[in-house]
Formats: C-alpha cells, structure tokens, sequence
C-alpha cells in the first residue's frame, strides 16, 4: 500500500506506473531537457524505477489538487564497501514546481520517500546539484562524503565552443584549428605508449560473459564501488531506454580486459562527447589509454566539440585523463544518509571509483 500524507492541502504519495506519464508532462512543461540528454519519458522511470533488476524503487510526488508540483525517486544500485557486497540506493530527480518552492516540498519528498524504503536500502546516496545539497546538509542529515569526485573536459573541435566564448566568430574560424592540433599533440603525449599494447579495442552490442571476472579482480582495489557484473551493466545500458555505445577491449587471447560507454547529445548549439562509464586493471595502463583513445576518435567523427568525464581526482583513471590533456572542469560532491553503513562511509579515508553513469546525471 502507498503511503500518503496530505498536508496544507498538498499530497504525498509514492507514483504508480500510471502516474508516470504526469511525472514526464511535469518535468517537460517546467525544467529544461537535461544537458547530458537523459530521458524524462515514462518508459525511462519505468525502467529506472520499476524494471530494476535489483529490486523495485520508485517515484515520489507532491500534488495538489490534479496537479504535480514536486518530484523525488530513488533507485536501487548494488555496492561494494569495504569488501562486502550492500544493497544501496541513489535517491535523484528533485524537481519542485517553481512556485512551489521555499515550502519544505523537497524535504518532505525526501522523507516521503525515506519512510517508503525497504530497511534493506544499507546506503542512500546522491550528487546533488548546489541548491539542493544545501537542502540535504542542512535539513536532512546527509553530509557531504570526503572523496573528492571532479568532471573533465577536453576540447575536440573547438570551433563550436570558440564561437560561444569569442566575440566575433572570425576568430574562432582562425583560433580553432590551432587550438584542435595542440589538443591532439597532448592527447598523442598523454597516451603514448598504447601502440605496443596487444589490446584490440571495438564496440559491441553487449557486454561479454568474462566482464564478471573484470569486475571481481578489479574491485578489490577499492574500497567503494558500484557493482559492475554483467547483470548490472546490461541493465543500466542496454535495457535502458537511452542510447549507449559500448566499448569492449580483449586481449590477445580474446579475454576482456576493460569497457567503455559513451554517450553523443547536443545541447545549446555544442555536441558532447560523454565518457559515461569505464572498469579496466590499473596493472596494465595501456587498457585504458586505448579505450580513451577510441572513444575521443568516435566523438571527433561525430562531430563533438567537447568531451567529459567524472573521475576521482588523484585516481589512476585521472592522472592518465591529465596526460591526455582533460582539464578539471567542476567539483561534484556526493552526499549519503548518516545511517549506520553512511557513518562508516563518511569517516573518510576510503579508496573509490565513481563515473557519471554511477549518478542520475546521465
């Protein structure tokens, strides 16, 4: 049964399958299309919420009247922390109404949502932009984590991100072709090294069987990370209703030695290149290096001007982005719940590995 809680003439309740179709009306007639191009259809919640391979989450509105004024989900996402396995739980999608704002509707939403969540939910975490975090530190008792988790950029044809920053698009025409050879001699300096490696680098539809044996060795050199076994990928890129493109890197045997998955949108005149998600063995650098060296060739050819990335700064996977001459672009904080698994988490000191598909951000 849907817990409901009606307040000042407002509802609160956990959406149905046919709620969805109001919540995507809502998010459409109200807040702009997300900049990374992620879905706001019903399908999406559908899948992200209640085809969730990992056990059903949901979406939690605000309404008044027939109207929804105030949007939260959260979806389940298997972790690994400190060597055992926990059911974790991103808590996104914080949409209020803007003249519903000011009103405790986002606090409520959350505590909706938190009093609707199986106990199993050991961890619930976010990335939240910077108005709500200040919402969720000081009202909701979720601190920021002490990792340091920063986005990347790289310029791959600049004549598209000149003509925005420069006055006059004259200059931008003369500018950009300098600015796109010193990009790529960095990108040659920073990879360099790769051309000996045996490790073939394609895109595939799926995600072979051996990934499972990538993420049980890769995993344990971190003490926080998101599952990545071939049930959960499969999930999170093909079943979901966006489109991925998906590298695989072999080795000379055939075994999988790393993956990839990108993502093109355009948004405001500028195509993005998204490196959405990635898992190789810091053992071999070289895996990585090709991967990178894939995906930043795709996007050239499709015509993006910037590539980025979400990287734990002082990480192997940054210092090789660094190389390739990637820029720190912004700092991302992320926030957890201070329950008993989010007290632990937040004493700090832990090694990650967190990328953007390991958010709501795309």
């Amino acid at each position: 049964m849907r817990a409901e809680t009606m307040s000042e003439g407002l509802l609160f309740k956990k959406a149905g399958k046919e709620d969805l179709p109001r919540i995507s009306e809502f998010r459409k007639g109200f807040f702009e299309v997300h900049e990374a191009g992620r879905s706001c259809e019903p399908e999406y919640y559908e899948w992200k919420c209640y085809r969730n391979v990992f056990g059903e989450g949901g979406v939690w509105l605000a309404e008044e009247g027939n109207s929804v004024v105030g949007v939260k989900s959260l979806t389940p996402k298997p972790m690994k922390v400190l060597g055992a396995m926990v059911n974790a739980a991103e808590t996104g999608d914080n949409f209020v109404h803007p003249d519903y704002r000011r009103h405790g509707i986002f606090s409520r939403l959350f505590r909706a949502h938190l009093d609707g969540v199986d106990p199993q939910w050991s961890l619930i975490y976010t990335l939240p932009s910077k108005i709500p975090l200040q919402a969720y530190e000081r009202k909701l008792d979720c601190p920021q984590i002490p990792v340091s988790l920063c986005s990347m950029v790289k310029p791959v044809r600049s004549k598209q991100l000149l003509k925005r920053k420069l006055r006059f698009s004259f200059v931008a025409a003369i500018v950009s072709p300098l600015v796109d050879i010193a990009s790529r001699a960095m990108f040659r300096i920073g990879t360099r090294g790769m051309a000996r490696s045996t490790v073939d680098v394609r895109p595939e539809e799926g995600f072979p069987d051996d990934v499972d044996a990538l993420w049980e060795e890769a995993s344990v050199n971190y003490d926080v990370i998101l599952v990545r076994s071939k049930k959960y990928l499969e999930w999170r890129y093909i079943a979901n209703p966006d489109a991925y493109t998906i590298l695989i890197a072999r080795s000379k045997s055939g075994a999988t030695s790393g993956y990839m998955v990108t993502k093109v949108h355009a948004s405001n005149d500028l195509t993005w290149g998204y490196i959405c998600d990635f898992l190789t063995l810091e053992s071999d650098p070289n895996v990585f290096r090709k991967l990178l060296a894939a995906a930043v060739e795709s996007f050239y050819q499709k015509g993006c001007a910037v590539v980025l990335a979400y990287v734990v700064r002082g990480s192997f996977y940054y210092r090789t982005l660094l190389r390739a001459g990637f820029l720190p672009r912004a700092r991302h904080p992320i926030v957890c719940y201070r329950n008993e698994l989010g007290k632990l988490v937040l004493k700090g000191g832990h090694k990650w590995h967190f990328t953007m598909a390991d958010s709501d951000h795309i």
